[in-house]
């Protein structure tokens, strides 16, 4: 009798502590997926390729009060930060986990459609349907972020996005940072069709001459000069962005989707434009599901920073030009069987030959 008394009152205690804990737990939200790959990369005059991969990212959203929320986040892979893919190799060795996200959020309730975050965020400018033409999806840029959305009437929304990312701090001579700015709208003129479309600037301080931004001798494609240290990169990047969205709805299943997107950048005199075109159609949910897609894009050498564009395109970076295709089919709620298979160029200068390079990605991916 005397251990039940005492286990009743050791529970009377903890009542409390549970209730706090549970009004605690409400205010988190958690959120990842995993991802099964089996990818085959076929190159020219080169042998191939081919590897199992893993993916793997958790995060969580915590809302402090009506003003502030925190953000932290885990992803796979190494410290490339437009990847978080993880080979499975080395003899069932661990695999590394790395900080993804890290930031804080400021959204004031007298400023409703305001955000400013801070740290390690989520990418926080339109992308065109994420296509990756300037910026890889697996992109956490680090610095400060504004975005801010306005109701333009009955059918139209405004949305504004500005941002300060710094990118190295080596040594005085060598600090690069980038700011960027963008402005655009939402409108659903019917029922069945909605447009977006924006206008973005990116300039980045101290590129020119400088070493290469992920890895002194790593500069993915763009072009390059001879400075004392080594190489650098031949020109600065000031890239201005054109981007647009068409949505249209068929039926209660069916919807298509048309995107585009063109960079020129603006601190090169040559090879410094890039564009991508694409169309996606999407039928169900959930089970059953399937989405088509394809695009097809050309970048030029220095047209955007190859360090930060999309890493599976031609290997990764710039100077290429080909086509991507999309399966998607839904095996159930949260979870899909996905197939890429990229047909592209590597080399499209005048004074490359130019060679053949293929990448074909078969996914088992779940979310939740």
């Amino acid at each position: 009798m005397r251990r039940i008394a005492l286990l009743a009152l050791l529970v009377c205690m903890l009542v409390p502590a549970v209730a706090n804990a549970g009004e605690w737990y409400e205010k988190l939200k958690l959120k990842g997926d995993v991802r099964f790959r089996n990818e085959l990369i076929q190159q020219q005059d080169k042998g191939d390729n081919f590897r199992w991969r893993i993916r793997a990212r958790l995060a969580t959203d915590a809302e402090i009060n009506e003003a502030w929320s925190a953000a932290f986040g885990l992803a796979s892979g190494s410290d490339d930060p437009v990847s978080t893919n993880q080979t499975l190799t080395s003899g069932f060795s661990r695999k590394q986990v790395n900080v993804d996200l890290a930031y804080v959020n400021f959204h004031p309730k007298r400023f409703p459609g305001m955000n400013m975050d801070f740290g390690k965020m989520r990418f926080p400018f339109e992308q065109g349907d994420k296509q990756q033409l300037i910026w890889d999806n697996d992109l956490t840029p680090e610095g400060i972020a504004l975005k801010l959305k306005r109701k333009a009437g009955e059918k139209t929304n405004l949305f504004m996005n500005a941002a300060a990312f710094y990118i190295t701090d080596n040594d005085p001579d060598n600090e690069q940072w980038m700011s960027g700015a963008q402005a655009g709208f939402n409108v659903k003129p019917s029922a069945k069709v909605g447009m977006m479309a924006g206008a973005s600037y990116y300039g980045y301080h101290r590129t020119k001459g400088q070493p290469g931004i992920y890895k002194a001798d790593k500069f993915a494609g763009n072009s390059t000069m001879t400075v004392d240290a080594g190489k650098g990169y031949l020109w600065d990047f000031n890239e201005l962005e054109v981007l647009g969205i068409l949505d249209a709805t068929v039926n209660d299943k069916t919807s298509l989707r048309f995107t585009g997107d063109y960079v020129n950048n603006t601190g090169a005199d040559s090879l410094n434009t890039g564009y991508l075109v694409g169309a996606r159609l999407n039928y169900g949910k959930d089970r059953g599901s399937l989405m088509l897609a394809a695009n097809y894009r050309k970048v030029e050498a220095d047209a955007v920073v190859g360090a930060f564009t999309y890493s599976d395109f031609v290997g990764g970076g710039t100077n290429g030009k080909g086509w991507e295709f999309n399966l998607s089919v839904g095996l159930d709620k949260n979870t899909s069987f996905d197939v890429e298979y990229q047909i592209n160029t590597k080399g499209i200068e005048e004074s490359d030959t130019g060679t053949d390079y293929n990448r074909l990605k078969v996914d088992i991916q779940a979310k939740f």
